[in-house]
């Protein structure tokens, strides 16, 4: 296959910091590329200097064999080359065919007629049948994500960088997306794919590259490795694998919630959580289990339905209450409600504490106080100066984990606990949720990972369509059990195929 791309010795570094040391990668026609690796890796670097949004320090960069300069992503496009963010760069108030066009309208600018006719069979060729002339807010996520792709082929990309794609997707919008990635090699266009997720490696990966502390560790055709040796790879070390969560013992009950309804987004919603104990909510993305956790801390108002925490009724809960009654929520989207961003890693962390009422500290006393957590949860760089922003997402994660550890929270509610981070951090922070039980915090969170659902709960509560419609203990767990509930092929987690 001929060579698309190719990436020779690339150097970057930021502010003094070596960001990328001697990067090697290349991109063949018709291949998907997986480009792998922690977070903090190099990898979202990588991928901006291959787009245009940075300049390397040195190293040379070649498309269809001749040596390239990529000054900004307008030069990238010029070259060929897409990028589709894990967040989403459509305007929401435009139309389909006019984001699908967007800078590359031509003599069609104002000819609406003419834009959408020109645009549909890009649509086509992704499998999206909506209306050109449909606003994208109106669109599912997996459905702009196609517009997206609809975009890159209207701009005649042949090299596609997609990362982490499925973020935001169901199990039959990941097949979708899967079947659509297969189309596009099938013409020769080659792609470069970020993701998290090693079944989806495997599902479409013919070369994957592992990058390591900015470094290129290696290029290797996919079928000729196992999991386990690429997360050797990712990581310079085994990671201990644990099937389940460890053994707990369950205190009394820290969190009661009875009948708790808000319209249009769930109903009758009863449970407990003990002390020392993880209980998750799964269910397909749309089932209500954000809503859930957003209501039970006070982030939204409900219709009916009773709070207790430690045997009292909450009347009116209010984030500032909950707070200060002990319970912490770390939300799904860590970079527009979980942090600061331009704020310090130091003052991320002592949010919570000064918003409780703790006096504030001087900046000498502040790092003292911070920097040894940093080191405890290894936070990477150990540098409590540095901009939140700039850490990886699983970083920030860690330094939210944190926040909650100094404010001595009971209670934890926590949305999505690993999203868009790296099998290391992961780990890092399913120990540090063990670690969290063990002290008797009572944890309810929600995840739509499966294996993660399996590995840190103790019970499993399912949610259809905004109703719990099943509990499954540690012993009658699966995943199969777990989807045949959310799916409703099982009505309910007291059907003969769960009781065997």
């Amino acid at each position: 296959m001929a060579e698309l791309l190719a990436a020779h010795h690339i150097h970057k570094s930021f502010s003094g910091v070596q960001v990328l040391r001697d990067v090697e990668f290349t991109l063949l026609a018709g291949e998907v590329h997986a480009l792998l690796g922690e977070n903090g890796a190099g990898k979202s670097t990588l991928l901006k200097t291959l787009f245009g949004m940075h300049r390397p320090d040195s190293g040379t960069l070649t498309v269809n064999g001749k040596n390239v300069v990529l000054n900004s992503p307008k030069d990238a496009e010029a070259q060929g080359i897409a990028m589709i963010h894990q967040e989403l760069a459509l305007i929401p108030e435009l139309t389909v065919a006019q984001n699908v066009l967007l800078g590359n309208e031509g003599s069609e600018v104002l000819n609406y007629a003419r834009m959408n006719a020109r645009v549909k069979p890009f649509l086509e060729q992704v499998g999206l049948q909506v209306a050109p002339g449909l606003p994208v807010r109106r669109l599912t996520i997996a459905q702009q994500q196609m517009v997206e792709i609809a975009r890159a082929l209207a701009r005649q990309a042949r090299i596609i960088i997609m990362d982490e794609p499925t973020s935001s997707l169901t199990t039959h919008e990941i097949e979708q997306l899967y079947r659509v990635v297969r189309q596009l090699t099938a013409t020769g266009v080659g792609i470069i794919y970020v993701s998290h997720h090693f079944d989806e490696i495997e599902a479409l990966a013919d070369r994957v590259t592992v990058l390591r502390d900015g470094q290129h560790i290696g290029t290797v055709h996919q079928r000729d490795v196992t999991q386990e040796q690429l997360v050797q790879m990712m990581v310079g070390r085994d990671l201990v694998a644990q099937t389940g969560p460890p053994e707990r013992q369950a205190g009394p009950v820290r969190l009661a919630v009875r009948q708790l309804s808000r319209s249009g987004a769930f109903q009758d919603i009863s449970l407990n959580v003990h002390a020392g104990e993880v209980v998750t909510i799964a269910g397909l993305i749309g089932a209500g289990r954000t809503e859930v956790l957003r209501a039970i801390y006070g982030a939204d108002d409900v219709n009916s339905g009773e709070i207790e925490l430690d045997g009292q009724v909450v009347a009116r809960p209010s984030p500032d209450l909950m707070m200060r009654r002990g319970t912490g929520f770390i939300p799904e989207d860590r970079r527009m409600q979980g942090i600061v961003p331009d704020a310090r890693v130091s003052v991320n962390m002592m949010l919570t504490s000064w918003a409780k009422g703790s006096a504030t500290v001087q900046e000498r006393d502040m790092r003292a106080q911070v920097e040894p957590q940093m080191l405890q949860l290894g936070i990477r760089p150990n540098n409590p100066d540095q901009i939140i922003r700039r850490l990886s997402g699983g970083n920030q994660q860690k330094v939210i984990l944190a926040r909650w550890l100094a404010a001595g929270c009971g209670l934890l509610l926590i949305d999505e606990p690993t999203r868009g981070i790296d099998v290391a951090s992961k780990a890092d922070i399913y120990a540090l949720i063990d670690g969290l039980a063990a002290q008797g915090v009572a944890i309810l969170m929600a995840s739509s990972e499966l294996p993660e659902v399996l590995r840190l709960s103790d019970r499993i509560l399912v949610m259809r369509e905004g109703r719990l419609v099943g509990e499954l203990s540690r012993a009658q767990a699966s995943e199969e059990r777990i989807l045949a509930l959310a799916t409703g092929a099982i009505t309910h987690a007291k059907d003969p195929v769960l009781s065997e």
